[in-house]
């Protein structure tokens, strides 16, 4: 992305994300562990603050700090999150316990395609950050899971570059490459979705449901 846009972005987002949730974010970041970059984390609150969903299902809950940027900029949102680590998983219910927003939040551990038959279904809102290698096999499921006029988000689409061609990708990456590659033709090419694909942050697919 340009720079110039890129700074307006960043500049922009110090005036919407929440300091707490942005302070939040930073401190695991300099721990090394990967949470939203600040052009993703903003988009993201974004399209939360504007479809306003009631019901949303993610992908990787991680440590909580997305599932935390949704429930704030959806003040009436159930969150039903998916995390298949046992470490991050309790870290997250600590967080959300933190935050006070425990309440609004479901969680499931294990993989995503083994546990996602168990989250129900009628989601307005689905964010899509787990194994980059899945995406083009979850696809399917959250189409069915997702409910007309929904929202699925998904982060990291381009992967460092390696998607697009501009980097070349580590033999060990390739799976993820020609895998998330399929992600992007499917969404593309599927006409029961509006979607655009965004170079902000490591790449981001929004798909509107008609």
């Amino acid at each position: 992305m340009n720079e110039y846009v890129t700074n307006l972005i960043l500049k922009n987002a110090e005036t919407t994300v929440d300091p707490e949730l942005k302070k939040f974010r930073d401190e695991y970041r300099q721990k090394g562990v990967p949470t939203l970059l600040t052009e993703s984390l903003n988009l993201l609150i974004m399209f939360a603050t504007m479809k306003k969903p009631l019901k949303i299902l993610e992908f990787g809950t991680s440590v909580g700090c997305s599932g935390i940027a949704l429930l704030k900029a959806s003040e009436n949102a159930e969150l039903y999150t998916i995390e298949r680590y046992e470490k991050s998983y309790f870290e997250a219910k600590e967080n959300f316990e933190k935050f006070g927003l425990s309440g609004r939040v479901h969680q499931f551990l294990g993989d995503a395609l083994d546990v996602v038959d168990e989250v129900g279904d009628g989601f307005d809102f689905v964010f899509l950050d787990c194994n980059k290698s899945k995406y083009k096999d979850l696809y399917p499921k959250i189409k069915g899971l997702l409910r007309s006029g929904g929202i699925l988000f998904a982060d990291n689409v381009l992967f460092r570059g390696y998607i697009t061609g501009e980097v070349k990708a580590p033999h060990r990456h390739n799976t993820i490459k020609n895998n998330m590659r399929e992600f992007l033709r499917l969404i593309s090419e599927d006409g029961d979705f509006i979607t655009t694909v965004s170079d902000v942050g490591d790449g981001v697919s929004v798909s509107y449901k008609k």
